[in-house]
């Protein structure tokens, strides 16, 4: 995607800037599984990249971290990814959307708790203090 579609797809979604670079709901940070529907729902390109489903749970998942996730952007997004991957907002992005945080201190929270994720896997910080940005900041309502 150019620079110009970029743009022009943040200034008609909000979110969209906050969510491009961050991932952490894709890298595993934030949550651990994404439900899918069924075997055409994940779709060939996470196929391709040996993505299996875990059908013992209902509805089927696969675990996270997606493959197709680098450096907090969806290298799939504009091919086939899960329905889920669609519908998902975390609760700072719905705060955004809402108008209740702007996004610029969105994106702070993002880099605040991005550095705190490798703070901790560093041995820097404890997983409970990041355990807590996550709750705050993108579990919860804000």
């Amino acid at each position: 995607m150019g620079s110009t579609d970029a743009g022009s797809e943040q200034s008609a979604n909000p979110s969209q800037s906050i969510c491009v670079g961050c991932g952490l709901c894709c890298d595993g940070t934030l949550l651990s599984h994404l439900a899918v529907s069924d075997e055409s729902d994940l779709g060939m390109p996470l196929r391709a990249m040996g993505v299996s489903l875990l059908f013992a749970a209902d509805p089927p998942v696969f675990e996270l971290p997606c493959p197709a996730v680098e450096t907090g952007v969806c290298t799939i997004h504009h091919l086939h990814r899960p329905h889920a991957c669609s519908l998902y907002e975390c609760a700072l992005s719905r705060s955004v959307i809402a108008g209740d945080v702007d996004a610029d201190t969105a994106r702070a929270i993002i880099t605040t708790t991005l550095a705190t994720r490798r703070r901790v896997g560093e041995g820097g910080a404890g997983p409970e203090e990041l355990e807590s940005l996550l709750d705050t900041h993108f579990r919860g309502s804000i």
